[in-house]
């Protein structure tokens, strides 16, 4: 009987705790409601005026904004699953009316981001799964010496180049028991080593900054190219995006490094041990496998095809998008002489399917604000002047509006769904070209430097304890400016080159 007491005492405070969070999110949930019964309700505003014309905010636009806020109060509270608020969108808007549902599934659901993103997670997880990400961060690492801060430049340099191929969660995952092995050896401790902050941030750093390199680094880059071409009917191409992308990132890199010095210098210029651990298991892999050849087969064929997709097209004598190349490139892995994955359910773990039902519903829900004209009208009435603006100065404010909806939106994707189509409504009504402002805002929803919690990728290198959420948001408010800089020029001078020109 005793020992029944003091298990129930043991488990009360747990049990206590899971009642106060399904509490709390019961009432979140009717928050969500509130606020969607509310602006359904409300009368609709005075209409905008547009030189002559008057642009008015129609009964269907302001039910989606509705929809919207309903689901951005619960993707903010994670008061449900991110999937399971996206399906609740497509019910909603289906029930009112606005779109009819098969319409809404083949917005969201046949969308061709979907198939590219299934082929990116494939080929990230291929090269994760036969070591061959691990074999170039190893190598990358052991050419260091065993100065601090070259260390660190180092784990951002290998974090950057990967996560341009590979998601931003497996590189920040790969690097921290690297990093880890490094600081336990030099007896570093949480939250009391310089270098401990300095080394963890870096390896988010790294992390975010390849991530927003190219339209496979991260899932809202492609989703904001999408959105261009279904919105405004311009074709960019992956090409496109890396001419801006890769200088932006390759300035981010040392400017990153430099200020993460300055703000948390190391405490020791040298590490008192050798990187021998790190070379000793490069040197263990041995020559490249058998597996990792393949991998390497299809991930050189895939980038090849994505960067010369319209001269190959033309070769074939039919098209090669994007997503066709991403498909395919996915499909080669379980190919006889190709193969990687053994079986279907190893590859389909590697794919984020709740991801994916998160970014269908936010992909519906962004073309029903442009369809039912409730992009125009918020665009119009939150940023009308900004079409006076200069042109760099128009996609510095571009920039800066997505960073500061990063700090309240814990997705990057749920950032791209809600802002890209507000950015290309109000492009279109500026006169702008949509691609000046929604590739720039594409690249942004990337850069979760500030909070923890704005990314997956952020919280695995601060389970290691060596930093706190403060120390965090003290780098990365340095991080996000030098990030905001670094994107304007890389479009004020090679935009030019991707249709991109500001000038």
């Amino acid at each position: 009987m005793t020992k029944v007491k003091t298990e129930q005492c043991c488990t009360l405070p747990e049990d206590e705790g899971l009642n106060r969070q399904a509490r709390k999110n019961t009432l979140f949930f009717l928050l969500a409601i509130a606020v969607f019964l509310l602006i359904t309700f409300l009368p609709s505003p005075p209409p905008l005026q547009n030189g002559a014309e008057s642009i008015y905010l129609t009964g269907q636009a302001k039910i989606v904004i509705a929809a919207l806020c309903f689901a951005v109060v619960l993707w903010m509270t994670e008061a449900i699953p991110f999937p399971v608020t996206s399906i609740l969108l497509i019910l909603i808007l289906h029930a009112a009316n606005i779109a009819s549902f098969k319409e809404l599934a083949q917005l969201g659901f046949g969308s061709n981001v979907l198939l590219f993103l299934m082929g990116a997670m494939g080929l990230s997880s291929a090269m994760t799964a036969s070591g061959l990400a691990k074999r170039f961060m190893l190598f990358l690492l052991s050419k260091v010496g065993r100065r601090t801060d070259y260390i660190v430049l180092a784990f951002m340099t290998a974090g950057t180049l990967t996560s341009m191929w590979v998601t931003d969660m497996a590189v920040a995952a790969m690097l921290l028991p690297l990093g880890m092995s490094i600081l336990n050896d030099c007896d570093c401790k949480p939250l009391q080593s310089n270098f401990g902050r300095s080394l963890m941030i870096g390896i988010v750093w790294g992390a975010l900054i390849g991530g927003t390199a190219t339209p496979s680094g991260c899932g809202p880059n492609v989703l904001a190219m999408q959105y261009v071409r279904d919105m405004a009917g311009m074709n960019v191409s992956f090409a496109d995006w890396m001419i801006v992308g890769v200088p932006g990132a390759m300035l981010m890199l040392p400017l990153g490094w430099f200020c993460l010095m300055k703000i948390f210098p190391p405490e020791f210029k040298e590490i008192p041990t050798s990187l021998d651990s790190i070379k000793a298991e490069l040197t263990e892999l041995g020559p490249l496998d058998i597996r990792e050849k393949k991998t390497l087969v299809v991930f050189l064929t895939m980038v090849t095809l994505w960067l010369g997709g319209p001269t190959f097209g033309a070769l074939l004598g039919f098209p090669l998008p994007e997503a066709y190349v991403a498909f395919g490139g996915f499909a080669l892995l379980f190919l006889p002489g190709l193969r990687v994955f053994p079986d279907w359910e190893e590859a389909s773990k590697c794919i984020s399917w709740g991801g994916l039902v998160l970014i269908a519903g936010g992909i519906a829900a962004g073309m029903m604000l442009s369809k039912t004209g409730a992009a125009r009208y918020i665009a119009w009435g939150l940023l009308a002047d900004i079409g006076t603006l200069h042109p760099i100065i128009r996609v510095l404010a571009v920039i800066c509006l997505v960073e500061v909806l990063k700090i309240f939106f814990s997705s990057n994707s749920v950032t791209g769904a809600v802002v890209v189509p507000l950015i290309i409504a109000l492009a279109q009504e500026t006169g702008v070209n949509p691609w000046v402002l929604a590739g720039p805002a594409g690249i942004a929803t990337s850069m979760a430097f500030i909070m923890v919690t704005s990314s997956p990728t952020n919280v695995i290198p601060y389970s290691s304890g060596y930093f706190s959420i403060p120390d965090f948001a003290k780098a990365g408010v340095a991080m996000t400016i030098i990030a905001v800089l670094s994107v304007t020029a890389s479009v004020a001078i090679f935009g030019r080159y991707a249709q991109m020109n500001i000038w």
